[in-house]
């Protein structure tokens, strides 16, 4: 079920949505331009942090619980960026990534019937351009949750195709 969400919210807005769900799954964050507290390090299992000649490169790795800490205890907010959510026994190597996931630039949300981009992630939530909340979720009860909880959603599959090219 793919929803979008037309505001700008705070992670712990959007996790509080999932009512806990959100810690029974890992998570591996792509193509972050955030803003972050200090010592935010601390909350992850493994990160990838270094710039090459065309972009910047960031991925992290963090537990559903660490990822609620994170959100609770500290002001971040996204301004791009996707949030995959995998399963707890899925193994995530930072090193050998080889979907990786993208919000800035990617069309493929604005096409009919849009898909998780890591084909093993259950959900993807997507920052776009501190504009547009994406959900798209395998598993129907994240996205009753966020659509019970925030007004004004629309179903991403209606709201395409080609909309935001």
């Amino acid at each position: 079920m793919n929803t979008v969400l037309d505001d700008f919210l705070e992670l712990k807005e959007i996790l509080n949505s999932f009512n806990g769900l959100e810690q029974k799954y890992n998570w591996l964050l792509t193509d972050l331009d955030w803003t972050y507290p200090e010592n935010y390090l601390d909350y992850f299992e493994d990160y990838r942090e270094f710039e090459d000649s065309n972009a910047r490169i960031n991925n992290y790795l963090i537990t559903g619980d660490k990822l609620m800490q994170l959100a609770n205890n500290k002001e971040v907010y996204f301004i791009w960026g996707v949030l995959s959510a995998f399963e707890k026994n899925e193994t995530m190597d930072l090193n050998e990534i080889k979907v990786e996931p993208y919000a800035d630039g990617n069309p493929n949300f604005w096409v009919d019937n849009p898909k998780i981009q890591h084909p093993k992630a259950v959900v993807e939530l997507v920052f776009w351009d501190s504009s547009l909340i994406l959900l798209l979720s395998k598993d129907d009860t994240f996205s009753i949750n966020f659509r019970n909880t925030f007004q004004g959603w629309k179903d991403l599959n209606s709201y395409n195709p080609g909309t935001l090219t």
